[in-house]
């Protein structure tokens, strides 16, 4: 049999630089210092730390962020390096074991891990010179240090390569699907992960939420799977509550629901395999499959 085509995954870890520059940069005044930050990283990571990848149109809003996470970088320096220090000796086995399940990672652009001012511990991000994986050391410090970090790892490396099939869109449908499935994804690679584990009980617990309140998250999922109102995908995927009952993020757990749902039928590949048009019709009745809804 022939051996499985190895990896060239390369990661670039940019953490070190970041802290380089916070100390270059020590005696600026403020505004000099901001300038300073985004000057030395355009040319090693474009269009990361800069207003227009939030499409805001007060650029001064992200400065104020970018100096805040200045102001608070030497509370957080340790644990940011402590990440460094670790994280090729986690990530290198956790692809290892992905590339088993879903074949070789060759050929992918690099992955970064960064500082990424409070905004991640992992997602892909859409650049001037393409769609790269990042990781963030600052909130995988914050949010990683006591459980298994594989699953959160593999749930990363699933969106790096289900986005060649399932191009990003601002849709609840497609938020549901593709955070559901990676959560499904992360809970087959893992059998023994904890909704810890599985990135469930962040803010806070995710499955007891929803499972109490099934009617309404399902429904209130089902209801909306066309919107894009940032106050909806926020309630569903970020930190914004739709209601009293449901914590924020619940879509995920939702989501995940929906994928094992359609995994009683379907592998793993196969379901990383559908496209945008196959899986939209398959939603709403599986939602309905779920509970109960007007």
């Amino acid at each position: 049999a022939a051996t499985p085509e190895a990896s060239d995954l390369k990661l670039i870890d940019l953490t070190g630089e970041f802290a380089a520059e916070y100390d270059r940069t020590a005696g600026l005044p403020d505004a000099e210092r901001v300038a300073a930050f985004k000057a030395h990283f355009g040319p090693i990571v474009p269009g990361f730390y800069s207003a227009g990848r939030f499409r805001l149109n007060d650029p001064a809003k992200y400065d104020a962020r970018l100096l805040r996470s200045l102001q608070r970088f030497p509370e957080e320096r340790a644990g940011i390096a402590e990440v460094s220090r670790r994280f090729s000796a986690l990530f290198a086995p956790a692809v290892a074991s992905f590339e088993a399940r879903f074949g070789s990672l060759k050929g992918y652009p690099p992955v970064y891990l960064v500082h990424s001012l409070g905004e991640f511990d992992g997602g892909t991000r859409s650049l001037p010179n393409g769609t790269f994986l990042f990781f963030g050391a600052d909130m995988i410090a914050r949010l990683h240090a006591h459980h298994d970090i594989q699953p959160f790892f593999h749930h990363e490396l699933f969106h790096l390569i289900h986005a060649k099939n399932f191009p990003e869109c601002d849709t609840v449908w497609c938020g549901l699907w593709t955070e559901g499935l990676a959560v499904y994804v992360a809970a087959q690679l893992n059998p023994k992960a904890t909704d810890e584990d599985l990135l469930l009980t962040f803010p806070e617990p995710l499955r007891p939420a929803v499972e109490r309140n099934r009617a309404a998250a399902v429904c209130a999922v089902l209801a909306h799977l066309d919107s894009t109102d940032p106050m909806i995908t926020g309630a569903m995927f970020s930190s914004e509550r739709m209601a009293p009952e449901l914590p924020p993020r619940f879509a995920y757990y939702v989501g995940y629901l929906v994928a094992s749902e359609l995994g009683r039928t379907r592998d793993l590949k196969e379901l990383a395999a559908l496209k945008p048009d196959q899986i939209r019709p398959m939603l709403g009745p599986t939602l309905r499959r779920l509970a109960t809804c007007p």
